[in-house]
């Protein structure tokens, strides 16, 4: 069957064999340590974490959708070629299929009732759209997931933007992260924001006390760390200037406060034995930028690792607010106190409570008498 190749504007469809495909092991979804990997490795991975039996009982019952066809890219013209949009469904059919790539890794689908031979025998054969131009996948890719309809998770869509904007910049561009907004249907803050983001991660792991911790933040936090790093505070006490053009953020990399880089990420993570990240949401963004930019909440925060404890210190409401909403609270708990099991702790807690609010009368009265 001879192989038609187009530009990836062009809606021309064709049926190819699914012995003629490849996973992409560039695949911006996948992990960056994922990234270079084997097909059986990739399949592997995708088995465990992408829910893949659920398509699978799709596929058997329905067959492939011809309306969602795979983007594939050619090599050397022709095949094999190279899965850029739909590796899931592809990993879906390898696994169904028993292709080379999922009897080395051993995978399958464990089904009640096996598939028939007629159910496997309509999926050997698949729509795609093939194109053979970098540039036409990568204007696919970009304008489909970053600003489209199927957007990739956080870190996923900052690695694509990251080689976007490296790129843009070795080509001459003058605003590599205006082109690229516009390229992937967002703005420069849209693509300026992840790129500065991913940037100071990877700064972050060349630096062996950083290491671990960048890298897990990179794997399980991005979005939040990418939503942190709006805080004007935060980005002053990492030492990360407010640089808006691309050799700015690239010069400022060598400028971070590594030791106040290391708290904040470490803030971002549970810490050993089993409690919650200080920073847990990136709605406490601000809150958290406010406290990490005063020396006494910061202090604060570090001591008891509560963010919301902390930030009472910076927090503008009036002594009598904040003491009042305590002693309601206390009150409260006065009062359902039957609802507790009660011990040798509970006991020693209510007396450092009572202790605390002596000591906070005493000092009160002491600055009322001051003023006489």
């Amino acid at each position: 069957m001879s192989q038609k190749v187009f530009d990836v504007k062009t809606p021309v469809i064709q049926k190819l064999r699914v012995e003629e495909l490849l996973l992409d092991p560039q695949n911006p979804r996948l992990p960056e340590e994922l990234l270079g990997k084997t097909p059986p490795e990739l399949l592997e991975w995708l088995e465990e974490s992408e829910t893949l039996e659920e398509l699978a009982s799709s596929m058997l019952a329905n067959g492939f959708f011809a309306h969602e066809p795979l983007v594939v890219k050619a090599t050397n013209g022709g095949a094999p070629y190279v899965v850029v949009e739909g590796n899931r469904r592809f990993a879906t059919l390898s696994i169904l299929l028993q292709l080379p790539a999922a009897k080395e890794a051993d995978v399958n689908f464990d089904f009640e009732v096996e598939p028939t031979k007629d159910q496997l025998a309509r999926l050997w054969e698949v729509p795609c759209l093939v194109v053979d131009h970098e540039d036409d996948v990568r204007k696919f890719l970009g304008f489909r997931h970053i600003g489209g309809l199927k957007t990739w998770k956080p870190e996923a869509k900052a690695r694509y933007l990251e080689v976007e904007v490296d790129s843009a910049a070795r080509e001459g561009s003058s605003n590599p992260f205006k082109d690229v907004g516009k390229r992937v249907g967002t703005n420069a803050l849209g693509v300026r924001g992840p790129f500065i983001a991913l940037k100071v991660l990877r700064a972050a792991r060349d630096v062996d006390s950083l290491n671990k911790l960048a890298t897990s933040v990179l794997r399980d936090r991005f979005g939040v760390w990418n939503r942190l790093l709006n805080s004007a505070e935060v980005r002053e006490f990492i030492g990360l200037a407010d640089a808006l053009d691309y050799e700015s953020v690239i010069k400022s990399m060598g400028a971070l406060r590594i030791d106040n880089l290391l708290r904040v990420l470490s803030d971002l993570l549970p810490p050993p034995g089993g409690r919650l990240a200080v920073l847990q949401d990136s709605r406490d963004a601000t809150r958290y930028g406010q406290v990490i930019a005063d020396n006494v909440a910061r202090n604060a925060l570090t001591a008891h690792g509560d963010l919301d404890l902390a930030y009472q210190i910076v927090d503008r409401q009036t002594f009598t607010k904040r003491a009042g909403d305590i002693a309601k609270s206390v009150e409260i708990l006065t009062q359902s106190v039957d609802s507790f099991e009660i011990g040798a702790d509970e006991v020693a807690v209510a007396g450092s409570l009572l202790t605390a609010a002596k000591n906070l009368n005493a000092v009160v009265g002491s600055r009322l008498h001051e003023k006489d």
